[in-house]
């Protein structure tokens, strides 16, 4: 019976020490690379939050943008990739354009 409940125990402790290493690594994919620096709603976003809440509120720019009537602006205009978001050769200067459009 001791025996049955050391196992038991161990795997316990095997089990919830494997999840937060998972949990752990996925906080690591949210960091962002990019947008850390600055006072953009974008660099907030990274800050509070990570790549997650840095594409919220990227979206919430584009958008805005739109309502705005220039439709120019999309993901894929400014990032190669989508998965590593990587920049285009005009990804910062587009961001800057984004960010003078919404300032008026």
């Amino acid at each position: 019976m001791t025996r049955f409940i050391l196992s038991t125990l161990l795997a316990g402790v095997l089990g919830t020490a494997a999840l937060c290493g998972l949990s752990w690594a996925g906080d690591d994919a949210n960091k962002c690379k990019l947008a850390m620096e600055g006072d953009s709603p974008t660099a907030k976003a990274c800050a509070s939050g990570g790549i997650k809440a840095a594409k919220k509120a990227m979206k919430k720019m584009v958008a805005d943008a739109k309502e705005k009537g220039d439709k120019s602006f999309t993901c894929e205009g400014c990032h190669k990739d989508l998965d590593n978001y990587e920049l285009t050769k005009n990804g910062k200067d587009d961001f800057k354009k984004l960010r003078a459009l919404l300032a008026k």
